[in-house]
């Protein structure tokens, strides 16, 4: 049986956001979210900061400290991940991941139709994984064209949802599938959440590896003459 985490420090900077939480006896209690395209770096650890501050938690008291894995920014993703890792060495905390997918995921209810979690990749492409009513994952994660996706979703009703939504404007889709009102962000509080309701499944479960669907953009530096 999964043993239920009571106090959680989550944070993201994985997309074009920043945001940290922190949960206690199901509660949030303290949480930051700032929309930026740029300027994570600057932005994680003061907000961090802020939030254990407010909260009034020491860090020998977490249960968990969670992040994300990606995919998204190289940068983001990857300055998230050393944020949480030394953290949780330092604190002697263990470290819980979860993926972008279900980190959106967990800010949406359960319907009575899968979902489609699909995230803005900033290079065209977008990446998108789906998932039940109950909001589990049933299948691995791609990266595709968005006209493309509704090939992939297949036939039924589907719900779209995810910072990747306004990439698919124009699109033809069948009918019975909906798109999210307005773009869904990563929300620390909502990754604090399903981390507890996780319990002790969560923990270090992806090895917290970075998730990338595509390969970083790289430039060749040119041999001098």
């Amino acid at each position: 049986m999964s043993e239920r985490l009571t106090r959680v420090l989550a944070f993201d900077c994985s997309g074009a956001s920043c945001s940290a939480a922190m949960l206690i006896d199901g509660s949030v209690v303290a949480e930051r979210f700032a929309a930026m395209e740029r300027g994570q770096a600057e932005a994680l650890l003061p907000m961090i900061r802020t939030i254990m501050a407010e909260a009034r938690v020491d860090w020998i008291e977490l249960d968990a400290i969670a992040t994300t894995v990606g995919p998204g920014s190289f940068t983001g993703v990857r300055l998230g991940l050393s944020a949480a890792r030394g953290l949780a060495l330092a604190a002697g905390k263990p470290l819980a991941a979860l993926t972008s997918f279900e980190a959106i995921a967990a800010g949406l209810e359960p319907a009575d139709r899968p979902v489609a979690i699909v995230i803005d990749s900033r290079r065209g492409p977008v990446f998108a994984q789906r998932f039940d009513g109950t909001l589990r994952p049933t299948g691995e994660p791609a990266q595709l064209d968005p006209d493309s996706l509704a090939d992939w979703l297949g036939a039924g009703a589907w719900h779209i949802a995810g910072d990747g939504v306004p990439n698919l404007a124009g699109q033809a889709f069948a009918p019975g599938i909906e798109l999210d009102a307005a773009p869904r962000r990563i929300r620390a509080a909502d990754m604090a959440r399903l981390v507890a309701d996780l319990g002790s499944r969560s923990i270090d479960r992806l090895q917290a590896h970075p998730l990338y669907l595509r390969a970083p953009d790289v430039t060749q530096l040119k041999p001098k003459p």
